[in-house]
């Protein structure tokens, strides 16, 4: 399994309430029918950040997608509730689950 892991901050005015709704119609739009697609995850701490966690079957599935986020249905209500210039990236590959 691969996950992509995004962090960052809302912007200014955005509630996690129109987060997790444009979440959903990403999800439901776009993100279900990308290959290898698992689920998408979004957290938040005691400093007000967030972290997305993107579960995908494989590297492969991710990075195809990727290529695709140009073809997303009203993206920029989805980039538009992140704070310009706080997002970063890491990615994972499972090695091992007990």
């Amino acid at each position: 399994m691969y996950k992509d892991i995004i962090t960052y901050e809302l912007a200014e005015g955005t509630t996690k309430e129109q987060l997790i709704k444009i979440a959903k119609q990403i999800v439901n739009d776009w993100m279900k029918n990308q290959i290898g697609f698992i689920k998408w995850e979004i957290h938040t701490n005691n400093e007000g950040s967030f972290t997305d966690i993107v579960y995908w079957k494989s590297k492969e599935d991710a990075k195809l997608a990727e290529k695709e986020m140009v073809n997303i249905p009203n993206a920029s209500d989805w980039y538009g509730c992140y704070k310009e210039g706080t997002i970063s990236s890491k990615n994972l590959t499972t090695i091992a689950e007990f």
